[in-house]
């Protein structure tokens, strides 16, 4: 191989056809799959409808965080098991508050914005 084919030869390997940037759209399909539910299920059960719509509110940011790590979680895998043991306090403290708090709140936010109070 001469110098100069040596320097003509291109920096960036052919094309393989994969695209750099991920485009999952399972998050925004997620979304759609709990409205569809919910929709649904106001045909059937009105009250369900209702606990099910506040759940899906309350429970899906947790589910996409847990499904599309974010940085966060590169940082605390970095810990190792601390890490783990911190990521799976938060997820069940965070599922707690949900059952006991978040989604009663919801509920009634909802009852009182159709207008069932």
């Amino acid at each position: 191989m001469t110098l100069e084919h040596y320097y003509s030869m291109e920096i960036e390997p052919p094309s393989l056809n994969v695209p750099l940037a991920r485009k999952e759209r399972w998050g925004l399909l997620l979304v759609l799959v709990c409205a569809g539910v919910t929709g649904v299920a106001a045909l059937f059960s009105p009250p369900f409808a209702l606990v099910f719509s506040a759940s899906s509110i309350v429970g899906l940011p947790v589910l996409l965080a847990v499904m599309f790590p974010s940085p966060i979680s590169a940082r605390l895998s970095a810990w190792g098991d601390l890490g783990r043991i911190v990521v799976a306090g938060a997820l069940f403290g965070y599922l707690a508050l949900a059952k006991k708090v978040l989604v009663p709140f919801v509920v009634v936010v909802i009852e009182h914005a159709l207008g069932f109070v």
